[in-house]
């Protein structure tokens, strides 16, 4: 996989004060933030935006190989993300998707939806929405349920599609005769076909490449866009990262120039 310039604002949550920081940085404040169109008490706003808080905090305290996420400006209930993926099938993809939290976050049995960007042939990705089926990870969401592992989830299903042959749910849907959120084409082709199934795979990850330049988040100020590479804007954030140079330095040239490089 090649290297590409991804283009973005970074935060850290590592304290109280930074924590204010971010507060600001991703405008999750009353004056300017969507919530729910149903009306909430000050007390839900604050609630809302410090679990939002304490779960970007999480995420960033978690080694989660080739993700990255990030809150949308206007509306803190939204966030986007990218997925560089390693091993299996689908590697060398670059899918990047959409988060979206319940209106009535975080007192909701919903577990935030993912939704890819581009088309992911997947048996627990349903075509028409493109939308991640996470019931069997997440049946119901509670306060035991973080973002972080969600996204592990991502990696893991996309890493290891084979684990989607042994759902407690295919059973229940077939007796249905329904697939609720999931692709029932691709999970047929990955029981019975494995060729096909690799072949429709790499046209996928594919075309993730070939669009990856595409702005796909619209013209939220947090959007992820990639850059074709500049050798004079990002040569010197590649060698700062390859000799092992603190973050703290790094993240510096990063808000510098609002970019990152991610292989």
């Amino acid at each position: 996989m090649g290297s590409y310039s991804l283009k973005l604002t970074f935060f850290r949550a590592t304290s109280g004060s930074e924590c204010s920081k971010v507060h600001r940085s991703v405008n999750v404040s009353e004056n300017c933030c969507v919530f729910s169109s149903t009306k909430m008490t000050l007390d839900a706003k604050i609630q809302q935006e410090y679990k939002i808080l304490a779960e970007y905090k999480m995420l960033m305290s978690e080694n989660l190989r080739g993700v990255y996420v990030i809150p949308s400006h206007d509306n803190p209930l939204h966030w986007f993300g990218v997925i560089f993926v390693r091993e299996g099938l689908y590697r060398e993809g670059i899918f990047r998707f959409s988060i979206t939290f319940p209106d009535t976050f975080p007192n909701s049995s919903r577990a935030p939806v993912i939704e890819f960007k581009s088309e992911v042939f997947h048996p627990f990705i349903r075509p028409e929405t493109r939308q991640l089926d996470t019931r069997d990870a997440f049946p119901d969401w509670d306060s035991s349920c973080h973002l972080w592992q969600l996204l592990k989830y991502v990696i893991y299903v996309l890493e290891q599609p084979e684990v989607c042959l042994s759902s407690s749910l295919i059973e229940q849907e077939a007796q249905e005769d329904a697939m609720g959120g999931r692709n029932r084409e691709a999970l047929e082709m990955l029981k019975h076909n494995r060729a096909d199934f690799v072949a429709s795979v790499k046209k996928c990850v594919q075309e993730s490449q070939e669009r990856v330049y595409e702005n796909v988040d619209g013209e939220d100020k947090h959007a992820i866009v990639f850059e074709a590479w500049d050798q004079n804007v990002h040569q010197g954030i590649l060698e700062k990262i390859k000799s092992n140079q603190p973050l703290e330095t790094i993240l510096q040239t990063q808000t510098a120039t609002n970019t990152g490089i991610f292989p």
